[in-house]
């Protein structure tokens, strides 16, 4: 079978049947249609996407253990 019958053939099994997905996959000797479950009640979104923002750059470029205590503040050395 070739790629384009078996991604043919898939379409054509995935329009009838509502609980299977159907894939063309290369096989040893040419392609296959393959059966996968679909989950059930369908996929659904999983909710909203956020974008990431840009990290601000802090004016201080020294750690934070640093800016607060100092270099030379933490003790009596």
């Amino acid at each position: 079978m070739t790629r384009d019958e078996a991604q043919a053939h898939a379409r054509a099994l995935s329009d009838g049947d509502r609980e299977h997905h159907y894939f063309a996959r290369e096989a040893g000797d040419g392609w296959e249609v393959v059966r996968v479950a679909a989950p059930p009640g369908g996929v659904k979104p999983t909710g909203t996407s956020i974008a990431a923002r840009p990290r601000p750059e802090a004016d201080d470029p020294r750690q934070s253990l640093e800016r607060q205590v100092g270099l030379f503040g933490a003790g009596g050395f």
